[in-house]
């Protein structure tokens, strides 16, 4: 059965109380800056059979057996691609405990066992990481709710569904 429900990912919206200077960073690096708020992607673009409806019951199950965690985001990286990543530096093994658990249960063609997952927040691209010597702000927060989202025709946040944490375990 083809739902034809177009590009979806799971993402986690941070609730920085400072996300203003992330903002401010994204606004001049990321074109994506006024489609999408600053988000840690759980589970990357896909295109997939599942409806919407069974993959909210999916990761609403999942979800369940997760706590809400503290995360902290400080410091700046520069990919090999020259994406600005803000690095994650607590919290960091519950984010990729949550990406894996989805891409094995819920999203398991999607998986691609090549590519090294960093938890991060991307700011945009540049060539010149020395600019952001003196970006040293750290941000802190609890994650409590994942969401998932629809990309949109014009590259657009629409989010179907944002799922609390449930913390059964």
């Amino acid at each position: 059965m083809n739902c034809n429900v177009g590009k979806r990912d799971i993402l986690i919206f941070p609730k920085f109380k400072n996300i203003n200077l992330i903002q401010d960073i994204r606004n001049k690096y990321d074109p994506l800056a006024n489609l999408i708020d600053p988000h840690i992607t759980l589970a990357f673009p896909f295109s997939d059979n599942i409806s919407n409806e069974e993959l909210i019951a999916k990761l609403t199950n999942l979800l369940n057996f997760f706590e809400p965690f503290n995360i902290i985001f400080k410091g700046i990286s520069l990919s090999d691609d020259n994406y600005i990543f803000l690095n994650c530096i607590h919290g960091y093994q519950k984010i990729i405990q949550l990406h894996d658990k989805i891409y094995k249960q819920i999203l398991p063609t999607h998986f691609k066992s090549s590519i090294k997952y960093i938890p991060h927040i991307t700011l945009g691209q540049s060539d010149n990481i020395e600019e952001f010597s003196t970006f040293v702000y750290e941000f802190k927060t609890i994650v409590d709710e994942v969401s998932i989202e629809s990309i949109g025709e014009h590259e657009e946040s629409i989010i179907i569904k944002n799922i609390k944490l449930g913390g059964l375990l």
